[in-house]
């Protein structure tokens, strides 16, 4: 009854009205509602995006060449018999209920009157004309629905890499390892972009032994206007008593403050990364040796921008450095989601394996190259943004990340 075709031409030249939509509960109630739908970011100056009913993922319709690459793409032809049995707006006429529906949200082509495309609304089913800038204008002003940002950024894109310029990308591949065959997430930041600010930011803004704040990765990267984010710490995810409490220190960037800078003290407080404001990466391998950072600042003359803490070391100098010891009987034998941040050649990797223990994080860390890397908590915690999209997550909220902006 339909086949694909490319012979249409959509023009979308300018965007005013918005209609907030409400956030869903669920990730996959939140998807399939969207399906079919027009969307604009209301945190982006209203970018329009096309939410594809056979794969749910999201379209940019900013500029008239994306639209009709789209149309090219995703334009369904349809037979002018099985046309005429869609109601149009604007006409007192019952459709084809069953046609309708099966047709909600697509955008379809008549293949036998010129490849004029039509859009099919999801909430009444009707078919809106898109042949004309103006016409398109018209549907794009009546139908869309406004998103946050964040919301916006639970629905993929297609494909499985993408960058926002010559000093980062996203990746999602295979590695292999003498453990085994990976699937693995993964950022990377060149620390040498002009603009680079590296942000730990915490949800409390001094010490904290219980109901400490959290927010998810998409809160922290929103509020920092940030274009790439990982979640931080092992923290007390359960425990009532202590609920959000973080053990490991974590620079609030903000705040200027490092956040239980009492536990340096402790041997068991475990490994640093440090950034200056340069973005000069600094490794502590014992936090006593970093000492403070009214030391650290006066012993590099100069200061801190991030620092974050945790365990336990994966790499070190090149090296598998993961201790039995370090690790408790879950991170040894679960397969699991397991996130880590790892240094090398003046680069930052933020990574997030699928089915992995922590000795298999670590095999993977040295499969990569890295010269320095950390865990992170991951499993429920997990949660990975890179540009306006999770990765992976949004996962429960926490209390401490580590995003990465441009400055404007």
């Amino acid at each position: 009854m339909f086949k694909n075709i490319y012979k249409a031409k959509l023009i979308i030249s300018a965007i005013f009205f918005v209609v907030m939509f409400f956030p869903l509960k669920t990730y996959g109630s939140f998807v399939s509602n969207l399906s079919g739908l027009i969307l604009l970011n209301v945190d982006r100056a209203g970018e329009a995006w096309y939410v594809y009913p056979e794969d749910e993922k999201r379209y940019f319709l900013g500029r008239p060449r994306d639209a009709f690459a789209l149309m090219r793409q995703l334009g369904l032809g349809i037979n002018e018999i099985d046309f005429q049995k869609i109601a149009q707006a604007g006409m007192p006429v019952e459709g084809d209920a069953k046609l309708s529906r099966q047709l909600s949200g697509k955008i379809i082509i008549q293949v036998e009157k010129n490849g004029e495309a039509w859009y099919v609304y999801p909430k009444d089913l009707k078919k809106y004309y898109l042949g004309r800038p103006s016409d398109a204008f018209e549907v794009m002003r009546k139908l869309s629905l406004g998103i946050g940002r964040e919301d916006l950024a639970k629905i993929h894109k297609p494909g499985l890499s993408e960058s926002v310029n010559q000093y980062s990308s996203y990746e999602y591949k295979k590695i292999d390892t003498k453990s085994g065959v990976y699937s693995v997430n993964i950022v990377e930041i060149d620390l040498s972009n002009p603009r680079l600010e590296i942000v730990t930011d915490t949800g409390n803004v001094s010490d904290c032994e219980s109901q400490c704040r959290a927010v998810s990765l998409g809160g922290y990267v929103v509020s920092n206007d940030a274009f790439a984010g990982i979640n931080g710490t092992y923290f007390e995810a359960y425990d009532a008593g202590k609920k959000n409490y973080y053990f490991y220190p974590v620079y609030n960037s903000l705040e200027k403050v490092l956040i239980n800078e009492d536990q340096l003290k402790y041997w068991t407080t475990g490994p640093l990364f440090v950034w200056d404001v340069n973005n000069k990466f600094y490794y502590f391998k014992d936090s006593r040796d970093f000492g403070g950072t009214k030391e650290f600042e006066k012993k590099y003359n100069t200061k801190i921008q991030a620092a974050i803490g945790n365990r336990p070391r994966l790499i070190e100098n090149g090296k598998n450095m993961l201790i039995e010891f370090d690790i408790d009987k879950n991170q040894r034998d679960l397969k699991a989601r397991r996130n880590a941040i790892a240094y090398k050649n003046n680069k930052i990797y933020l990574v997030v394996s699928e089915n992995t223990t922590v000795p298999d994080l670590a095999d993977i860390m040295q499969e990569m190259g890295a010269e320095y890397a950390l865990n992170l908590d991951g499993g429920s915690s997990s949660a990975f943004w890179y540009n306006d999209e999770y990765m992976i997550g949004p996962g429960r909220d926490v209390p401490n990340v580590i995003v990465f902006k441009e400055r404007k």
